[in-house]
């Protein structure tokens, strides 16, 4: 199945394959731009997101280990779900703003 979903600036394209088990393969593209916060100064700023992703979708709980694929627990595989969740996720992470990248890291006030 073909993925195209689009949220919050973020747009997922790829391909999903249901496997005999109620496994989900997705490996697709992950582009565009969020708006994220900086965790030094706080300032919102466009983040640039380009990635290929590879998920495995299980039903919770899940025990396994897999090297090549991200692991999701979804009861129901749901495209939108999990690209919110990656948005989410990017949101979350440690985002630094360009002019504080460019600042002394242990400036004193």
């Amino acid at each position: 199945m073909e993925i195209n979903k689009n949220f919050q600036g973020l747009e997922l394209k790829a391909q999903s394959t249901k496997l005999k088990d109620g496994t989900f393969i997705v490996e697709g593209k992950l582009q565009g731009e969020i708006e994220v916060e900086c965790i030094k100064c706080l300032n919102t700023f466009k983040k640039n997101v380009d990635e290929d992703v590879k998920f495995k979708i299980v039903k919770p709980p899940y025990k396994g280990f897999d090297e090549e694929y991200d692991i999701i627990e979804m009861e129901k595989f749901d495209p939108e779900e999990l690209l919110k969740s990656e948005a989410e996720s990017i949101k979350n992470d440690y985002n630094i703003c360009e002019k504080c990248q460019n600042e002394e890291f242990n400036k004193e006030f």
